[in-house]
């Protein structure tokens, strides 16, 4: 079993959907970004987010077993504007 702990951004945008009254904004993703530590990760993310061009910035770690492919679910470092709920 190989595992091995991954840092990222994930940045998020505002997508318009729909025509007219139907009309509405739909969070999505954007581009990701793998850092080297969880302080890059979080100095990244801020910096991305101050730049305002994004909607929202996660900084998370996660751990991938690459032999089977399975992922642990993100530890999150930071979690800046709006980033999709942690709700299920």
């Amino acid at each position: 079993m190989t595992v091995s702990l991954h840092f990222v951004c994930q940045a998020y945008r505002y997508l318009e959907r729909g025509k007219g009254s139907a009309k509405q904004s739909v969070l999505i993703k954007a581009s990701a970004i793998e850092c080297k530590t969880s302080a890059e990760a979080e100095a990244r993310a801020r910096r991305m987010f101050d730049g305002g061009s994004y909607a929202g910035i996660d900084a998370f770690s996660i751990e991938v077993d690459i032999e089977l492919g399975d992922y642990t679910e993100p530890e999150f470092i930071i979690r800046l504007g709006d980033v999709p709920s942690l709700d299920t």
